[in-house]
């Protein structure tokens, strides 16, 4: 037992060493070169041929001799190196270099993707098998429509507020190149109209993703979108899509904002529909309420309302998607400047006309016969001073009618003689001279008028007036008493 285990160790241990070996030789060995192959030209037709670049370098601190060959050579294919004397290549220690390698087909092969070996051997006995891929094409173009693989994913609900993401998996079953296929996107909309360069390798998939912004105001109600593929001008394939533009009700945006000109305010109010269908709305703003007393809004269209104790300028609007309006309400100080001037010119023209002193008239019958027929009067004329200053020049003048004349010394006690006494076609014109009447002073003035022929009914007696000037003026004023009535 006790040499079985020491064998079995011993065993154990040179098996180790030989797997450490192993792994040190392949690492030594695949770090003695180097080869990189790159596509020039991989996809031909018949007739053609492929070219590869192919970079060897040398990664031994001593030179190497490296050959270059392909079993499938003459056997359906022709593989040669440009220059044929790169068929064996020297390289120095570290150095690397650069040949091309022809690949014809020597058979009318069917159009697909095909792979040819070379063959890279050195003398140190390294060997590099790489597979030269290409695309057969067929002579003529051939038919894409059967061989194009497209779906569409996108949202078939669409608010316009957003924007869309579109995403086309493609997959081209077709062993050629689709290089610059074309996407056309066809739609009744603008915004969704848009052109994608696509390039699909053959028998590869494709996920090609782009965003569309549609118009906010988009009527709302079913489209379709095309999605057309083109490849060198021709149609290959077409995809429908169906889509719902949704409804979008909003409410209407307002911004507001205020200018003052010349004593008045103007606030305009901007509304717009945000939504994509008609819209009817009321739009109101808070307002002041002594504001409101002297605004007014274009063609009366604004109203005002209290709502909750809270003022409102209140429209009733229609606007069209999209569509915006501007509102305004002009609050005219000038009002009330106008009406301030006008009581300011109001109370001057009353100061200027206003009488300091009044005169009234009144009358009573003194002689009535027995049928009632008046035959004398007694007419009393009261003069008031009701400013607080004298007044000089004081005339005063009453018209009798042309039926009544003026008795001589008829005036009673402490009544003023009238100064003159005038007949004329009018009547009698009687009157009195005051030089001075004090300031807040009460005069009366009575005098008797016989009718010359007994009046029945009733007897109009005239307006009597009072002239006057204030003390160093020049203006003379003038009042005037009432119409008395008697009978």
């Amino acid at each position: 037992m006790m040499v079985y285990t020491k064998f079995n160790r011993k065993s154990k241990g040179l098996i180790i060493l030989l797997v450490l070996f192993m792994s040190m030789l392949s690492f030594s060995v695949a770090a003695l070169s180097k080869v990189d192959v790159t596509p020039l030209k991989n996809e031909i037709k018949i007739g053609e041929k492929a070219l590869f670049k192919v970079e060897i370098t040398n990664l031994e601190n001593k030179a190497q001799r490296y050959s270059l060959y392909s079993l499938q050579s003459g056997q359906g294919w022709n593989v040669d190196p440009t220059p044929l004397k790169d068929r064996i290549i020297d390289l120095g220690p570290k150095d690397n270099y650069t040949t091309r390698i022809n690949v014809e087909p020597l058979e009318e092969y069917n159009p697909g993707i095909y792979y040819v070996n070379l063959l890279i051997e050195s003398d140190s006995d390294e060997r590099y098998n790489e597979a030269l891929k290409m695309y057969l094409r067929p002579e003529e173009p051939p038919s894409y429509l059967p061989t194009l693989k497209a779906s569409v994913d996108l949202n078939e609900n669409i608010n316009p507020r957003e924007v869309q993401s579109i995403k086309l998996f493609l997959e081209n079953r077709n062993p050629l190149d689709l290089s610059a296929l074309t996407v056309r996107v066809k739609s009744d909309m603008p915004e969704f109209v848009k052109e994608v360069i696509v390039d699909l390798p053959p028998l590869e998939k494709k996920t090609v993703e782009f965003s569309i912004l549609p118009n906010a105001y988009q009527e709302p109600r079913d489209y379709t979108l095309f999605f057309v593929f083109e490849k060198d001008g021709q149609t290959i394939k077409v995809v429908e899509q169906e889509i719902e533009i949704i409804t979008v009700n909003s409410e209407f945006t307002k911004e507001i904002n205020s200018e003052r000109k010349l004593l008045q305010d103007f606030t305009n109010v901007k509304v717009k529909n945000e939504g994509n269908v008609f819209g009817a709305q009321v739009v109101k703003i808070p307002f002041s309420k002594w504001k409101s007393v002297i605004s007014s809004g274009e063609k009366d269209l604004v109203k005002f309302k209290t709502e909750n104790k809270v003022l409102y300028a209140i429209w009733d609007l229609n606007l069209a998607p999209g569509e915006s309006k501007t509102l305004q309400i002009v609050t005219n100080y000038r009002i009330i400047l106008y009406t301030i001037l006008a009581l300011l010119a109001l109370l001057m023209f009353y100061l200027y006309t206003r009488t300091t002193i009044t005169i009234s008239k009144s009358a009573v019958a003194t002689k009535i016969d027995e049928e009632g027929a008046l035959s004398e009067v007694k007419i009393t004329l009261e003069i008031k001073n009701h400013s607080n200053s004298a007044m000089h020049s004081v005339e005063v003048v009453d018209l009798l009618p042309g039926i009544a004349n003026i008795e001589k010394n008829n005036q009673e006690a402490g009544t003023l003689s009238p100064q003159q006494v005038e007949y004329t076609k009018q009547g009698t014109k009687v009157k009195w001279s005051i030089a001075e009447l004090e300031a807040t002073e009460h005069r009366i003035i009575s005098y008797k008028a016989k009718a010359k022929l007994d009046v029945l009914g009733t007897i109009s007696l005239p307006r009597a007036s009072v002239e006057y000037k204030k003390k160093k003026s020049k203006r003379i004023r003038k009042a005037y008493s009432n119409i008395y009535q008697l009978g």
